[in-house]
Parts: structure tokens; sequence; C-alpha cells
């Protein structure tokens, strides 16, 4: 090695321990100014009001939308795993649903919106829609994803918060807007492979059922039934700020407390968890398309064998699915172009 190279060696060397010592000295306060971050983004969430009512008449049907949340978390539907057969008797119950809801089928096949994935697995999306009052406006699409862990190494993960909660959701949602025709067309889309990269979700597009264009704003619904402080937090409104006033009436007078939050970056908000790539509703974010996201925190039985359905909170979970009616019946009646307007 020449004289020169040597010199550059000890000089690159000399730079690292340098960058190394300034690392050290900065970190300190790194972790400080994160903490404070987290701290700031926590207090912002708590400030915000917790009205909850207690005396409300049932809009949804409770006892249909509970038998459809059993059945989906059930040991028969074992996890409901794509490739297992817990994940075909969800399929068959899927399709015999969106029969006896009389929607319509979104796409020419059906409801049953089958692909291959790039492992030679097979998923099936099923999607249905009622037709809105008003043609030209775009569609607003409400997913909840019904595939789960299923069984892996002897141990079934029966998924009942994540997420049965969601798609029986979706399905008493889907069944009150028959008996009341909305402004816009709602398609409803309970959708595979959501555990295993979104792929479900990833398919519509691929699979042309929807161009972003059609779409006006996504509703997510993923893990809706148990939170021990009775929180429902609403994910999108930092992405899509003119969502805010019009979801803003649920915390006045909501059955639950209704929270805004956990959708934003980390570099300003620090160690707070950011949602906002969570689940479904992010496909739909990458292809340019609005969403808003219900969904609970995680507690202690995610993705854990003991998250089944005995362990729900079904009366906050009825309320949570009364109070994401009230959020689509405010959006429905909406000018939803305005969330495509750069803020």
């Amino acid at each position: 090695m020449s004289l020169s190279i040597r010199r550059s060696s000890r000089l690159l060397l000399s730079t690292a321990a340098i960058g190394l010592v300034l690392v050290a000295a900065i970190w300190p306060f790194y972790q400080v100014s994160q903490q404070q971050l987290a701290k700031a983004e926590q207090a912002r969430i708590d400030a915000q009001p917790d009205v909850s009512r207690s005396d409300y008449q049932p809009r949804l049907d409770q006892l249909q939308q509970t038998a459809d949340f059993s059945t989906l978390a059930s040991t028969e539907m074992a996890g409901r795993r794509p490739g297992q057969p817990g994940s075909d008797l969800a399929r068959d119950f899927l399709q015999r649903r969106f029969s006896e809801l009389g929607l319509v089928p979104a796409g020419s096949d059906g409801f049953r919106q089958a692909y291959q994935t790039d492992d030679n697995g097979a998923g099936v999306n099923f999607v249905g829609k009622i037709n809105g009052a008003e043609t030209q406006l775009a569609a607003i699409v409400i997913t909840a994803h019904y595939d789960h862990l299923g069984v892996h190494q002897g141990r079934m993960y029966p998924g009942s918060d994540d997420n049965a909660s969601g798609v029986a959701a979706l399905l008493a949602l889907a069944t009150y807007f028959q008996a009341h025709p909305p402004r816009h067309t709602l398609i409803f889309a309970a959708v595979d492979h959501e555990e295993q990269g979104m792929r479900g979700s990833q398919q519509l597009f691929d699979g042309k059922l929807f161009k972003p264009e059609q779409l006006a704003l996504n509703v997510n619904l993923d893990m809706l039934s148990r939170d021990s402080k009775a929180r429902l937090f609403a994910v999108g409104t930092y992405q899509h700020p003119a969502l805010l006033p019009l979801l803003q009436p649920l915390q006045q007078d909501s059955l639950v407390a209704v929270k805004f939050g956990h959708d934003r970056p980390a570099s300003l908000v620090g160690q707070t968890q950011d949602w906002s790539s969570a689940s479904d509703h992010a496909v739909f974010a990458r292809h340019g398309v609005p969403f808003v996201y219900f969904g609970v925190p995680d507690h202690p039985d995610y993705h854990q064998p003991t998250d089944t359905f005995e362990r729900a909170d079904v009366d906050f979970y009825h309320k949570v699915s009364d109070t994401i009616l009230t959020a689509l019946l405010l959006l429905d009646s909406a000018d939803l172009a305005l969330l495509r307007t750069k803020e």
C-alpha cells in the first residue's frame, strides 16, 4: 500500500471515529426527543373527548351480527388461513351470506374473485355492491379481511378480533344499507391474504376490478371487538385533513370514545405507533385512494391462540359497529371529492 493510501486510510479512520463520538454524544438527546414527541402525541390523543352514550336504539341486526361473528371465529373455521380447510369453510359461508344479503356482484364472475399468489397459493375475495341513488358519484368501498393465521405448529389461531369482528360488521352494515339506500354506491369487499402481504386487496386493483379514479374513499374495518379503555380509532385524518370535519361529530355524541390518531409519521410522533400501513387501507393509499381505517389498539391476545370469540366485549363491539354506521352516513352525505383536493 502506498504512502498516500495509508494517509487516506488514516483520514477515513479518524473521520469515522469522530462520527462515532458525535453519534454517542447526540444519541441520548435523540432518545429524549423521541420520548417527548411520543408523550406529546399521546397527550394530543388523550385530550380528545371521551363522550360515550349508554342509551341508544340499535340500528344494526345485532343477533345476526353476533351469529356471523361467532361463526367466523369458531373452531370449525380454525383461523381461516388460506390453503387450510377453515378457509374453505369461511369462503362457503361468505358466498352464502353475500347471496342472502341480495348484494349486486361487483364483477362479471359473481361475488367470488379468485386469484393466484406468487407462491402458487390461491385466494378468493368476495365483492358485492349496493348501487347508490346518485350514480355519477364515485363509490365508497368498505373492506374487511377474513383470513387469519389458521393452524400453525399444532396451535390454532382463531382470529376473533382479527378479523372476524370486522367481517361480521361489514355484513351488518350491508344489511342496513340494503334497507336504507345510500347516495354513493357502496362496495363491500371481504378480502383474503391480509396477513400475508395484503395480497387480496392488491388483487382488487391487479385484477382490474377497481380503478382508483372510480373510488371516492376506502373505509377499512380491522379489529373492532375489544379495548380495555373502550376506544375506537379513526386513522387517516392526518393524510386527508378534509376527513376531520366530516367525522368530528362522532366525538361529540358517540357510543364509544372515538379518537383520531395513529396516522402520523414516526418523525413527528416519536415512538407512538403509526397504523397508516397496518392493514388493507395501505393498498388503497398506494393507489391514491383516500382512506379511513377503524380499529382498536393491540391487546394481549393479538395474533395469539387466545384471540377467541369468548374474549370479545360484545356490547362494546355492537356500539363500535353502530358508531361506524354513523360515520358511513356522515361520509355518504358529504362531498367526498374534497378528499382528493390538496390541502
